[in-house]
């Protein structure tokens, strides 16, 4: 089977000459199959640096032709342009087309004004449907699989009539991250209107109606053993910082934000808190996960399901210095001398009279039974953490009974004189999408103690991070400081430098001086030898003139020898 891939503007003439011509052919073979790419003018150079790059073709023009290998797999067959193919077409096919330029530009201003009309009808469309978007942080947490097939059914959320998740985590590999994309989308859940996933903050929570922050990985980390406590409480309050920031700048305006995990749950949802003035009531920390793990306690001692266990209450510090109070603990169907039909219930603390074995041995059966979850199975509570999520945020969605009680980490001053800056688990109860607290709970003077207890523990580690930041300042101080020393040290080895380059020069320039006198002076001595020689080749000059004389006087002295003859000649 042959598979054409044509792609071009939809405004060029050349592109709708070749789309006609493919389609004849689609028409007349059987096994003939092509799939058209139309791109608007101004996006068009874009998408096509794009393809080519992938790819790694050169074309510059539209249209742009490939072959898809349908049998073999693997990328494309790069063809070409329009003159490629229509060649491709009249060897292969014996077939070609002889349309005019008129009907070729006029075919391409009717494919353009479709797709615009085509590309409105989908905004108009786009624009009826209102999706509910959620964003979920540290999305690579166990917990988050845990959550999405319930999150996205009507059971949760029913007033939603589509949902547009995000998946935010800034640590996370984007393979990954698709992966977990690719496996939401194919739940096939009706409300799901979308899936996006995100590794950086630059449009973290736009338009969020629900936020689920599930950095418990990021409280993990931040304990490492090399790292000062006060370090660590830093770090965790910067980033929540910038969430803070973040979701007052861009979030709906009545966001719900639920914040949980194992570990500093209070004070990351206190941090968010100082660093977003939306009013509180739109964040809660979760505690639904140690109520439920009372109750099986509970359940467990009494012989009963965990269900039949009610308004168990924590306070305090979630992960932390929480008490379970069990003041407003129910059981039902509980096989004792009393016995009544399935409504009917009996106060847990009437039942147990072992008063020792609930201050004591029951919170540390709750308080280590996340630990004991871990050891068996070497990861985390995701299972239970994600039902704690969803039995909250079905309250706050309305799903619950006005009597139904709920323990929440709120920022609450209310009725427990409770810090007003501080995040506690309170028990709360949800009319309207609203959650107020319980305010006819008895706070005897034990419990004002350890609620007063975790408070000041929460108020100490938001101190330390203060701490950290002015420790911080320090050093950033100290090290201008070093720096300023540094700098005025480099000063004086240049101004040195700066000394030495002078006293160089000025014994250069000496040195010079000195060079140049001697230069003077062998100049002098030059003149005076040029002079001696000057003397010397005179003196020759004389020498000759003597010799010349010489001469003269000798041939006189012969011509008059020649005259005057000897005796010996006269004889």
């Amino acid at each position: 089977m042959a598979k054409f891939v044509l792609a071009g503007k939809t405004d060029c003439p050349y592109y709708a000459k070749v789309e006609l011509l493919a389609d004849r052919l689609q028409r007349s073979l059987p096994h003939f199959r092509i799939h058209k790419i139309s791109i608007l003018p101004d996006e068009w150079q874009d998408w096509l640096q794009d393809t080519c790059v992938k790819n790694s073709w050169k074309h510059e023009e539209s249209p742009l032709v490939w072959r898809e290998l349908v049998h073999q797999g693997g990328k494309g067959v790069y063809l070409g342009g329009f003159d490629d193919f229509l060649e491709h077409c009249q060897n292969f096919y014996n077939i070609t087309s002889d349309m005019s330029e008129e009907l070729m530009q006029s075919i391409a201003e009717e494919n353009l004004e479709t797709k615009i009309n085509l590309i409105m009808e989908e905004q108009h469309r786009t624009s009826l449907i209102q999706p509910l978007h959620i964003w979920i942080s540290s999305a690579l947490n166990p917990t988050c699989n845990m959550l999405i097939p319930s999150l996205l059914s009507a059971e949760v959320l029913s007033q939603a009539s589509a949902i547009s998740l995000h998946l935010l985590d800034l640590e996370g590999n984007e393979e990954e991250l698709e992966s977990l994309k690719m496996e939401t989308e194919d739940l096939a859940l009706p409300l799901l209107h979308q899936v996006t996933i995100h590794t950086d903050l630059k449009e973290a929570f736009q338009k969020a109606e629900i936020i689920l922050l599930l950095d418990d990985r990021l409280s993990e980390d931040n304990h490492s053993k090399d790292a000062q406590p006060h370090q660590k409480i830093k770090a965790l309050a910067d980033q929540y910082t910038e969430y803070g920031h973040l979701i007052e700048a861009r979030a709906n305006g009545d966001v719900k934000v639920i914040v949980s995990g194992g570990s500093l749950v209070n004070l990351r949802c206190s941090f968010l808190l100082k660093a977003c003035s939306i009013d509180s009531s739109h964040f809660v920390a979760v505690a639904t996960q140690l109520e439920n793990e009372a109750r099986a306690a509970i359940a467990n001692k009494l012989k009963v399901r965990t269900s039949e266990v009610t308004d168990v209450i924590v306070w305090g510090d979630v992960g932390d210095s929480f008490y379970i109070d069990l003041q407003r603990a129910h059981v039902f169907n509980y096989d004792g001398p009393i016995k009544g039909p399935p409504f009917f219930s009996q106060p847990v603390l009437e039942i147990i009279y072992d008063r020792e074995w609930v201050e004591n041995d029951f919170q540390d059966i709750v308080r280590c039974q996340q630990a004991a979850v871990v050891s068996k199975t070497c990861r985390g509570a995701d299972m239970s953490t994600a039902n704690g999520i969803l039995t909250l945020l079905k309250a706050w969605n309305g799903m619950a009974t006005p009597s139904q009680m709920f323990s929440v980490g709120v920022l609450c001053a209310g009725p427990y004189d409770l810090p007003g800056d501080i995040v506690i688990s309170v028990p709360v109860i949800f009319t309207d999408s609203q959650w107020s607290v319980v305010s006819d709970v008895t706070v005897a003077e034990d419990l004002k103690q350890r609620l007063q207890l975790s408070a000041s523990k929460l108020r100490k580690k938001m101190s330390n991070e203060n701490t950290a930041a002015a420790d911080d300042n320090a050093a950033a101080a100290k090290d201008n400081a070093a720096a300023a020393k540094d700098n005025a040290a480099a000063s004086d080895d240049i101004a040195a430098a700066s000394d030495d380059n002078a006293a160089a020069s000025d014994e250069k320039g000496a040195t010079a001086n000195d060079n140049t006198a001697t230069a003077n002076d062998n100049t002098a001595t030059a003149n005076d030898n040029t002079a001696t020689l000057d003397e010397n080749a005179a003196t020759l000059d004389e020498n000759p003139a003597t010799s010349d004389d010489d001469t003269t006087t000798s041939n006189e002295n012969t011509a008059t020898s020649n005259e005057n003859p000897t005796d010996q000649e006269k004889a």
